[in-house]
């Protein structure tokens, strides 16, 4: 078998790959295209009449190809690559214990306090959402149930709200109480929780949308997982928006075009993509942008940046 520290690089290149090929694609069609002004077959053909979107068209199709490509991968082989690494570098390098159990809806831990189930832990705002308490006896019988609304921390311990313990009489009945705001419910600090978190690139599309919907139904905010559920939309899609800048770019009619400065005016503007949604998807997760417009901010923004550029050719 391999070693950890092997499976570790094996697992973390398909993640490498979906934010390697808009990259490649745009290095791809800026060479492509610098290549042919630099012998002037660009010159050549806008002087036949051949207009530079028909000069562009199939690196154009091909980009959007990949894009499709992207999409397919980041919806197959990712999240289970993901989940992979996750474990690899949790419990075979870091030797921290396998003390939790996630699945698509939900997340289990078994703690000192006993065993909690977890709807959502939103690590921006180092909150559990949807806590469920299953204190033990010694021998493992369930001695009381605490459901919190959610629980906070808030430096060195949890703020919890919404608590109600459900305890179980002598006589076999049920009693139901509840509890103050800031009731001690946890043990373990926040770092635990944090590490078993599961990531957004560790579910598919119809994992995370499902998910988004059952936490909707239990009244548990998840209106910065809508931001990542319209990402894994929007981003496969920057391979197409990256090459609609870069065939302009490169295919400029001008004599003896420089290779270097065409790659590196192509980056600059390449990189804004990531500049953009990077801030529109943190306006997206702070509640001050539609997650739709968010995760499609970047895409809208150099679309029209490349239109821009194509129209001025």
């Amino acid at each position: 078998t391999l070693s950890a520290s092997v499976r570790y690089f094996v697992f973390k290149i398909p993640l490498m790959i979906t934010h390697v090929l808009p990259a490649a694609t745009l290095v791809a069609t800026l060479l492509a295209l610098g290549l042919l002004a630099r012998s002037n077959e660009i010159t050549a053909w806008r002087a036949s009449g051949v207009s530079l979107w028909q000069t562009g068209r199939p690196l154009l199709g091909a980009a959007l190809a990949i894009s499709g490509f992207a999409f397919a991968w980041e919806e197959f082989v990712v999240p289970q690559a993901a989940r992979r690494f996750e474990h690899v570098n949790r419990v075979e390098i870091r030797k921290l214990p396998e003390t939790s159990l996630l699945s698509d809806k939900q997340i289990w831990f078994q703690g000192s306090g006993g065993f909690y189930n977890v709807d959502l832990i939103d690590m921006r705002r180092r909150t559990l959402y949807g806590l469920t308490v299953y204190r033990l006896t010694p021998d493992f019988r369930i001695s009381a149930i605490l459901e919190a609304k959610s629980a906070s921390w808030t430096g060195d311990r949890w703020h919890t709200e919404g608590v109600v313990e459900h305890a179980g009489l002598p006589g076999g009945d049920l009693t139901s109480r509840d509890r103050t705001d800031g009731f001690e419910l946890i043990d373990e600090p926040i770092a635990d929780f944090l590490a078993i978190k599961r990531n957004p690139e560790e579910l598919s599309y119809r994992e995370l949308r499902d998910r988004i919907e059952s936490l909707s139904r239990k009244g548990v905010d998840a209106s910065h997982l809508k931001v990542d559920l319209n990402l894994k939309l929007a981003v496969p899609f920057a391979s197409l928006i990256l090459a609609c800048i870069g065939v302009p770019i490169a295919g400029a009619v001008r004599r003896q075009p420089s290779i270097p400065q065409i790659l590196a005016g192509g980056l600059v503007v390449g990189f804004s993509y990531w500049v953009v949604l990077g801030f529109a998807r943190s306006l997206g997760e702070g509640g001050l942008l539609d997650p739709v417009l968010a995760a499609w901010s970047a895409n809208a923004v150099l679309g029209m940046v490349g239109v821009a550029l194509f129209l001025g050719s």
